[in-house]
């Protein structure tokens, strides 16, 4: 299929439109979510957890919508296999970096370190053979309630919120219109970016998963990103991990969620094995640091971005391999 480099063009135009209305509609989440949080005195944890991890990943729930509707699920498989990397792998390595280490807050003890990276790599392993199947989604919705349970029993995350939201507040309800005014954007801006993929991928002839992994999966993370630059601004020395942790568990979960919504479907995995491995092998690599003191020094963190620079180039080069052949 051929195209004229001014219908390029507009289709780039399109492209950095949605990022730009995803910024800006994360930014009033992001802002709504914070206020009310701290209107309602919810612990900190039980928001970051719950509320922060959920409602900061609007961005991955209107792509992964937007892909099924379309009924385009490599888009969303993608999407959320690359977010959770680019959680661990990019934007807390950053801010290791920027504020002299990170301590892994809340009680990340190992047991409960080691089945959260479990349950991220869950959905890569289960790709692999090329098919997704409504099994394998109920097999991680069970990993994820079972990670759920592990921070509900001791935290009692549930019942702070339920004693939060009895408190009610003329700003808190203004909160939550800022925060519907938000996902609102955020779902147009989602289908704008699923269809600019489908663009990409068919104009580079090249599966649309890997479109997916190299940009969308940093695109959707606008919201995490947006936490970490106020982190870095207010000159915190520690992040809120509960954050992170929530928002890349809920990856898992809508991965099996949207899988359930769509129905099985087979993948085009091609391309796909080397980056599994380096996904393994950063998890693994991430689980060894994190148990040392409990800690991410800036020095690990920059080893941490050193095995995401490697993910994003072997991306560009199976990409530009693929599209070679066309």
């Amino acid at each position: 299929m051929c195209y004229s480099e001014n219908m390029v063009g507009l289709h780039i135009f399109y492209f950095s439109l949605g990022l730009a209305i995803m910024w800006i509609a994360s930014g009033l989440v992001v802002h709504g979510i914070t206020k009310f949080s701290k209107d309602v005195r919810v612990s900190t944890f039980a928001a970051s957890f719950l509320i922060l991890g959920v409602l900061t990943s609007l961005t991955e729930i209107s792509v992964g919508l937007n892909s099924v509707i379309e009924k385009r699920p490599t888009i969303f498989v993608g999407n959320l296999i690359g977010g959770s990397f680019v959680i661990l792998m990019l934007i807390i390595p950053v801010l290791a970096i920027f504020t002299g280490g990170i301590t892994l807050r809340h009680r990340l003890d190992q047991k409960k370190l080691l089945f959260f990276l479990l349950l991220l790599a869950a959905p890569a392993f289960l790709i692999l053979d090329g098919f997704v199947s409504s099994y394998d989604a109920v097999l991680l919705i069970l990993l994820y309630v079972v990670f759920f349970n592990l921070f509900q029993s001791e935290e009692k995350l549930l019942d702070h919120l339920k004693r939060g939201a009895q408190k009610k507040s003329s700003a808190a309800l203004r909160d939550i219109l800022g925060i519907i005014i938000g996902a609102v954007l955020i779902y147009a801006a989602g289908k704008i970016l699923v269809d600019q993929t489908i663009f990409a991928a068919q104009l580079l002839d090249v599966p649309a998963m890997l479109i997916s992994l190299l940009v969308l999966s940093l695109g959707t993370n606008m919201p995490e990103l947006m936490i970490a630059a106020r982190s870095l601004r207010a000159g915190h020395t520690e992040v809120a991990f509960g954050d992170y942790v929530g928002s890349a568990a809920t990856n898992t979960l809508l991965f099996a969620v949207f899988t359930l919504m769509h129905g099985s479907f087979a993948i085009e995995t091609k391309g796909f094995a080397p980056l599994f491995f380096v996904i393994i092998g950063g998890y693994i690599t991430f689980f060894i640091f994190a148990r040392i003191k409990n800690r991410i020094s800036p020095l690990e963190g920059l080893s941490l971005i050193l095995i995401y620079v490697i993910f994003t180039l072997f991306q560009i080069s199976e990409i530009l391999t693929l599209s070679a052949k066309v």
